[in-house]
């Protein structure tokens, strides 16, 4: 896929509500996987003061979901049918990465897989879940 291609695909989920509102951008996005990169702010924390675990799930359902999308022909799209997600630890205020790869690229679904980490190094939590392909309407 073109540099281009890839350019307007960051753009585009870089640019979209929920990951503006949640701080989290997408650094890449190929046929290799993802990397994102989350903010952890105030307002992402619960009341132990580390980030409620709502954001490092749609952080890691992002990954999976883009490392998916820099893998499909231009025009399809897919979304989350399931997902499962396992907490290691907890994550603090500050920076959380996560990176996702495709496990499996079928017809119709897709099997994907992400893990988070802190800004140390140390895995926070890890997930897998199924997409189903779609076509994009044209807007």
């Amino acid at each position: 896929m073109s540099d281009g291609w890839q350019e307007a695909l960051l753009r585009r989920w870089n640019e979209c509500g929920y990951y503006r509102t949640m701080g989290m951008r997408v650094v890449r996005a190929d046929d290799e996987g993802s990397e994102f990169v989350l903010d952890v702010t105030p307002a992402l924390l619960q009341g132990y003061g580390t980030a409620h675990g709502g954001a490092i799930a749609g952080l890691l359902d992002a990954a999976m979901a883009l490392a998916i999308l820099g893998r499909l022909p231009d025009g399809e799209g897919c979304t989350t049918v399931e997902m499962k997600l396992n907490y290691t630890g907890p994550a603090p205020p500050g920076t959380v990465g996560a990176r996702g790869r495709v496990l499996h690229l079928g017809r119709r679904t897709v099997v994907a897989a992400a893990e988070a980490v802190d800004g140390k190094g140390r895995m926070v939590a890890i997930s897998q879940g199924t997409f189903q392909r779609f076509a994009e309407r044209a807007s």
